[in-house]
C-alpha cells in the first residue's frame, strides 16, 4: 500500500476527477487492504479519496487489540487527522466538496469528524457518537447505514441520533437492511453480506454523486 504523509499523518490516497473528495476512516483493525479497496472504488466514481492511518502503521490481530488502539486515540488526535485528510484532498484540482465516511468505529469516527470540523457531507456506516447533541453542528447531509440485526447501533440511531436530527432541522438520509449484521459491507468476515453491501455501495455512490451538483 502506497502511503502519502501529509503533516504528521498517512493516507492511502486514491485521485477521482469530480468536484468531491472524501476522508475514509478505518474500522477497528486498522488500515487494512479492505479500506484501500474503497479508496478505489470511490475514486473509480470519480471521488477522489484519503484513507487515514489513525493507528500511525499498526495494525489489529483482534478486536480486543483494536480497542486497545482505539483507546490510546484522543479527541483532538482524531480530529486532527481527519482535518488534515480535508486539507489534503483540497488540493486537488477542482475539488470543492469534502466529507467524512467511515465503517464502525470509522463511522462514528466520521460522524464526529463531520459535527466537529463542519464536513460537507457524511457517510455512516453503523457508527456512533457519544454525544448525540453534537449533531447540532453538522454542515452538510449524513446517510446512516445500519444493519438490522445490530442491536449495540439501532437503539442509539433510533432513540438518540435521528430524534437530535430532527430537533435540529438536520438532513439524514437512512438505510437499513434487515437480517444483517454488523459489519455486513466487510468481505471475507462471516457476516458479509453481498447482496446488502452491493445495495449500500450503489447507494453511497448516489448520495456522494448527487452532492457534485449543489
Amino acid at each position: 500500500m502506497l502511503r502519502t504523509p501529509h503533516r504528521g499523518w498517512d493516507f492511502y490516497v486514491s485521485r477521482g476527477k469530480s468536484e468531491v473528495g472524501v476522508v475514509v476512516v478505518h474500522e477497528i483493525y486498522g488500515l487494512l487492504p479492505y479500506l484501500e479497496s474503497v479508496a478505489n472504488q470511490l475514486a473509480g466514481a470519480g471521488i477522489t479519496a484519503a484513507a487515514v492511518d489513525l493507528f500511525r502503521g499498526k495494525v489489529a490481530s483482534s478486536v480486543e487489540e483494536g480497542i486497545r488502539f482505539r483507546q490510546s486515540l484522543v479527541r483532538t488526535d482524531l480530529l486532527d487527522a481527519i482535518a488534515k485528510g480535508i486539507e489534503l484532498i483540497k488540493q486537488e484540482p477542482g475539488v470543492k466538496k469534502v466529507g467524512a465516511m467511515g465503517f464502525c468505529m470509522g463511522g462514528g469516527f466520521a460522524l464526529q469528524s463531520a459535527c466537529d470540523l463542519g464536513a460537507d457531507f457524511c457517510v455512516d456506516y453503523y457508527g456512533m457518537i457519544e454525544n448525540e447533541e453534537d449533531v447540532s453542528k453538522l454542515k452538510g447531509p449524513t446517510l446512516l447505514i445500519l444493519a438490522g440485526k445490530d442491536e449495540r447501533i439501532n437503539p442509539w440511531a433510533f432513540q438518540k441520533f435521528l430524534p437530535a436530527a430532527m430537533k435540529y432541522g438536520k438532513r439524514v438520509e437512512l438505510e437499513l437492511y434487515p437480517d444483517t449484521r454488523h459489519g455486513f459491507h466487510r468481505p471475507g468476515w462471516e457476516g458479509h453480506d453481498p447482496s446488502a453491501a452491493e445495495n449500500a455501495w450503489d447507494r453511497t455512490i448516489r448520495f456522494i454523486s448527487e452532492l457534485k451538483s449543489k
